[in-house]
């Protein structure tokens, strides 16, 4: 009787792709040097997943203004046309197109557009398996004293953040990564603490407990000394570790 029922169900499912839909089978990619100013804070949004609200609306806005052209909107539009044609996908594509050909930056699907090249653009600064939602979860369940070390395992996202040229990595690497290395300046660990405050910002609905001590670590006074400065030394291994171990990332 249950799997009858669950045949039936099936057989009664009829797919109505929302905006968001219609952005992923579009598939546009971004391409992060051209568009990372103008998606930089959009991605980090996207990448905790920002509540729906006034301040994803906004940033969303801003980052359109820059990211805009008429060769994306003629993308978008040739995409859903393509979209059109096929059965699962006619009718939802059929209603977006017609809300885009009314005003193509403010249709939904365009906002959808702009954040999941947001998204992927934050899918460039994380490591594959990355998750701040499983950081969040491993929050919920984690004594006290586990916490920060927890948390601090974020600052991987600020590795780009940090701007530490190659052939300096490089360098280290080939001195067998000593600790006391010059790598980590005043400007790139208050580089990484600035990134890690905006996740906290970001993710204070989606991920709150993540969040709460994100802004701790960002408020904190910066460690005089690198080698105590646990957010510098989650960068740190993983810039070491993508020279001296490429083929693992």
């Amino acid at each position: 009787m249950h799997d009858d029922l669950v045949d039936r169900l099936d057989d009664e499912f009829v797919f109505e792709p929302t905006a968001w839909d219609l952005a992923f089978a579009l598939g546009m990619r971004v391409e992060a040097e051209n568009d990372r100013l103008a998606l930089d804070e959009l991605a980090d949004a996207m990448l905790v997943w920002m509540d729906d609200g006034p301040e994803l609306e906004r940033l969303t806005s801003e980052a359109m203004s820059v990211l805009w052209t008429r060769e994306l909107e003629n993308n978008v539009r040739e995409g859903l046309l393509l979209l059109r044609r096929k059965d699962e996908w006619r009718s939802g594509a059929e209603a977006a197109l017609t809300e885009f050909d009314r005003d193509p930056r403010r249709a939904e699907v365009t906002k959808e557009v702009v954040r999941h090249l947001a998204l992927d653009l934050a899918n460039e600064d994380t490591p594959f398996l990355f998750c701040v939602h499983c950081l969040d979860e491993q929050l919920g369940n984690a004594r006290l004293e586990e916490r920060r070390a927890i948390a601090v395992q974020a600052a991987v996202v600020a590795r780009r953040n940090a701007a530490v040229p190659r052939n300096h990595l490089q360098a280290q690497v080939a001195r067998l990564g000593r600790a006391s290395d010059g790598l980590g300046t005043t400007e790139r660990r208050l580089a990484v603490r600035t990134r890690l405050g905006r996740l906290a910002t970001f993710g204070r609905g989606s991920v709150p407990r993540l969040a709460a001590e994100l802004r701790a670590i960002a408020d904190e006074p910066l460690p005089a000394d690198p080698a105590e400065d646990d957010a510098w030394q989650v960068v740190r291994a993983h810039l070491l570790a993508e020279v001296a171990m490429p083929e693992l990332n």
